[in-house]
């Protein structure tokens, strides 16, 4: 009797043992597959930010672009006004320098 408890023991503890073993191979299959579907989510999250980023470039040029172009009409029709100005005033300047030249004195 004392025999085949102490063999119903042995049995019992090669079974804990392979128990064990099999759950510390599951385990570490278990890291395995998550650490490759950590690095399958990395891996689509950078390629994800990498196209949003490059949308994001995109609307930033066609922004600056258009900014650019406002501000150029804006320089654009500052400068013709400020031609128009001096085209306007010449006359002025003609007489004001005539006057100047010839001495005479200022009309109030």
């Amino acid at each position: 009797m004392a025999k085949e408890a102490m063999q119903a023991v042995s049995r019992a503890e090669q079974a804990a043992l392979e128990t064990v073993q099999q759950a510390k191979e599951e385990a570490d299959r278990l890291r395995r597959e998550a650490a490759a579907q950590g690095e399958q989510l990395v891996a689509a999250a950078v390629k994800e930010a990498r196209k949003r980023a490059d949308v994001l470039c995109g609307v930033a040029r066609a922004d600056g672009k258009k900014r650019q172009e406002a501000l150029l009409q804006e320089s654009r029709k500052e400068q013709e006004q400020l031609r128009e100005q001096a085209a306007a005033r010449q006359g002025q300047v003609a007489r004001e320098l005539e006057r100047l030249v010839l001495g005479q004195p200022r009309r109030r």
